[in-house]
């Protein structure tokens, strides 16, 4: 199961039946909505809201996380001129530019 289906079942154990419908009717939307951005932005504020409050599930959730190695850091760019860095200074990736002076 993923990731993000866990966190969803989580959220919905910790409502009530009219929170489970909330929960339900606004997953549902997103779903059908074409617009991940806006997709992404509703679900964020729906675990956002059901966090607030809830030491418990906040812990539930960071349990569920895959634990980071201390000082690993994993950086990726994909596509032409990208650019991917764990401190950047100035960057350019366009035709005819000229770095600015400091």
């Amino acid at each position: 199961m993923a990731l993000g289906q866990r966190i969803l079942q989580a959220v919905w154990r910790r409502r009530d039946e009219a929170g489970q419908a909330e929960l339900e009717r606004v997953v549902n939307e997103a779903a059908d909505e074409q617009d991940e951005s806006y997709t992404a932005a509703v679900l964020g504020r729906l675990l956002r809201r059901a966090l607030q409050d809830d030491a418990e599930l906040r812990a539930e959730l960071a349990a569920m996380l895959p634990a980071q190695a201390a000082g690993s850091v994993t950086i990726t760019a994909s596509g032409e001129r990208s650019i991917a860095a764990q401190h950047i200074g100035t960057a350019i990736t366009g035709d005819g530019h000229t770095a600015p002076r400091p």
